[in-house]
C-alpha cells in the first residue's frame, strides 16, 4: 500500500516539477521507509483512503518529499508526528458529510454575508477546506478562506499538532501556518469588502471563524506561527509580513513561546471600548459584532458535523466565549 502511494506521488510530482526538483523530491519521500509503521497507520486511516490518497494530484508524502513543511527546522519524525496528529484529529472528530465537503468536495461554508451594494449584490463567504492542492509547500492541511463573489481575499492555514510541539499545555491544538491576504490582486472583490463592511479586516475575519471552530471543540488555545519560522512568503516585503504574522498575534493577545510559535488564548483579547476615545467606539462595536457572529456561525456549523465521540456533554462546554468588551 506504501509502495503504491509512493509511485502515484512520484507520477503527480513529475507533473508539477522541474526534473531536478522531482528527482530531490523523490529521494526525500524515501523516509517514509524508515517511519513505515507510522505511514501504514496514516494510509489505514479512513479519511485518508476515502478522500486523501486518491484526491487528483495527491501527494501522500509531502512532508517528507517537500523541502519544508509546516514550520522552518522541523525534523523528520516531527513531520511524521504532525501530519499523523492532524489526520487522526479530522479522522476521529468529524462526521462523513465533514469529510467529503473539507477533503473530497469544494469545501465547507462556515459563514455567508449578501451586501447589496452601490454597483449592485455581493455575497461574502469564509470557507473551510483542504489545502494541499492549493498552497506552496507544507503551510498545513486545512485553510480557511474568505470570498467575496468567489475571489479569494485572505486565506488562513492550520493543522492540527499535538500541544507540546507548539507550548501548549493541550493534546491537540490548530497550529496556524499561513496569514496572508491577496487583495491586491482583488480589485473590485476587495472594494465591495470594504464598502460591506467598513473599518474592518479580512485577517480578523478567518481568525474569528478560527476561534468558533476551536471552540466548538472545547479547545481554548491556538498556536500561532513566528514570521521568521514561516516555511514561504513574499521575502521582498519583510515589515508586511512581520504585521501580518507577530504583530496580528500580539494584538490578539498572544504570547510569544520558546521556539517557532505564539499562544493566543481564546477568546482574544480586544482592548476595552471604555478605554478608547468615545469617538471611535461605535464602530469598534461593530466591528466586534461582526467577529462574533463570524465566530458563532462556525461554531455551530462545526458542532453539527463533530463525530458523536466528540461532542460535548453539554451544550456549556462548547458555547462561546464572550471577548474582552
Amino acid at each position: 500500500m506504501i509502495l503504491a502511494h509512493l509511485s502515484s506521488s512520484w507520477r503527480a510530482r513529475r507533473r508539477q516539477h522541474s526534473p531536478a526538483a522531482w528527482v530531490l523530491g523523490v529521494v526525500r519521500s524515501l523516509r517514509v521507509l524508515r517511519y513505515w509503521r507510522e505511514h501504514q497507520a496514516l494510509c489505514r486511516l479512513d479519511l485518508v483512503r476515502r478522500h486523501v490518497a486518491g484526491a487528483p494530484g495527491a501527494d501522500l508524502f509531502r512532508h517528507l518529499s517537500q523541502r519544508s513543511y509546516l514550520a522552518r527546522g522541523l525534523s523528520v519524525r516531527e513531520r511524521v508526528q504532525c501530519v499523523l496528529s492532524h489526520y487522526r484529529f479530522e479522522d476521529a472528530s468529524f462526521g462523513g458529510a465533514y469529510h467529503q465537503a473539507v477533503h473530497g468536495g469544494s469545501g465547507l461554508t462556515l459563514w455567508q454575508h449578501e451586501a447589496a451594494l452601490d454597483d449592485g449584490q455581493h455575497v461574502f463567504s469564509l470557507r473551510l477546506q483542504a489545502a494541499r492542492r492549493a498552497l506552496a509547500e507544507g503551510e498545513g492541511g486545512l485553510a480557511i478562506s474568505l470570498l467575496a463573489d468567489g475571489r479569494p481575499l485572505h486565506r488562513l492555514c492550520y493543522s492540527w499538532v499535538d500541544g507540546a510541539l507548539a507550548g501548549a499545555a493541550l493534546p491537540t491544538v490548530p497550529f496556524i501556518t499561513r496569514n496572508e491576504g491577496r487583495w491586491h490582486d482583488a480589485g473590485a472583490a476587495f472594494a465591495a469588502f470594504e464598502q460591506a463592511f467598513p473599518n474592518n479586516s479580512p485577517s480578523f475575519f478567518c481568525f474569528a471563524a478560527m476561534q468558533g471552530l476551536a471552540q466548538a471543540l472545547g479547545i481554548d488555545q491556538v498556536a500561532a506561527i513566528k514570521c521568521a519560522e514561516r516555511v514561504s512568503g513574499d521575502a521582498r516585503a519583510p515589515q508586511q509580513a512581520d504585521n501580518a504574522y507577530d504583530g496580528f498575534w500580539r494584538i490578539l493577545g498572544g504570547i510569544e513561546q520558546p521556539g517557532r510559535a505564539y499562544l493566543v488564548h481564546l477568546p482574544f483579547y480586544l482592548k476595552p471600548l471604555a478605554d478608547m476615545p468615545s469617538k471611535h467606539r461605535k464602530r469598534a462595536a461593530q466591528r466586534r459584532e461582526c467577529w462574533r457572529a463570524i465566530g458563532d456561525a462556525a461554531r455551530g456549523t462545526l458542532l453539527r458535523h463533530l463525530a458523536p465521540a466528540t461532542r460535548p456533554r453539554t451544550e456549556a462546554q462548547a458555547a462561546p466565549a464572550t471577548a474582552q468588551a
